[in-house]
């Protein structure tokens, strides 16, 4: 979803930091590093985020061209998660309790017996469906210090911002007043006051 397909609607961040000299072929090498994974079955992980192409969200080889739209960074942030439909784990789980305790003479599963059993039924399930794909839309604007990511959801900003300041080592911070203040050079005795502000609407709420 975003810039460049689906909805419209992002929210926008500020970055903190000067960009280094170097910043473009530092950033692709560290963009590389942090591309998008794809989930293993065999491992204990529900879910792997990481970046990929704005365009094609199976396009994890990210190159120059493929980042840097003349004065954008635009980048994928792609989220996979294993979700197994809970009526077709509960009935493989019984199969196999059935199956365990006619193997071993017991029958109930105790605590840890049970534990070790769902782990292996989830992990044979992973190997037969695939993983659910998110995908939003990041876009950079370099010379204004904007970042805009089409998506709405606190814990996919969360998401987001871990990995950015990661890739990037700069600090990216939510849209507000405080901050579109600060920008505009507002003065300090003026931006103390700022948290003490209440909201208030223009509108009359007199009964017409």
């Amino acid at each position: 979803m975003g810039a460049f397909r689906g909805s419209i609607s992002f929210t926008k961040f500020h970055v903190r930091g000067e960009l280094p000299a170097d910043f473009r072929d530092r950033f692709v090498e560290s963009i590389r590093l942090r591309a998008f994974r794809d989930l293993d079955p065999s491992e204990e992980v529900d879910s792997r985020t990481g970046w990929c192409s704005v365009e094609h969200p199976f396009d994890l080889d990210l190159s120059y061209e493929k980042v840097f739209f003349n004065d954008y960074l635009n980048l994928g942030l792609r989220t996979d998660t294993w979700r197994i439909p809970g009526s077709l784990f509960k009935a493989s789980f019984r199969e196999a309790e059935r199956a365990y305790c006619a193997e071993h003479g017991c029958e109930k599963l105790s605590r840890t017996q049970k534990k070790n059993l769902e782990a292996l039924v989830m992990a044979k399930l992973r190997h037969k469906v695939v993983p659910a794909m998110n995908v939003v839309d990041l876009s950079w604007g370099l010379g204004e210090g904007v970042v805009r990511f089409f998506a709405n959801s606190p814990k996919q900003h969360e998401s987001m911002i871990e990995l950015f300041e990661k890739t990037f080592e700069l600090e990216l911070v939510p849209d507000g007043a405080y901050v579109a203040a600060e920008k505009r050079g507002l003065a300090e005795r003026l931006m103390e006051k700022l948290p003490l502000l209440e909201p208030f609407t223009l509108a009359s709420t007199a009964n017409v």
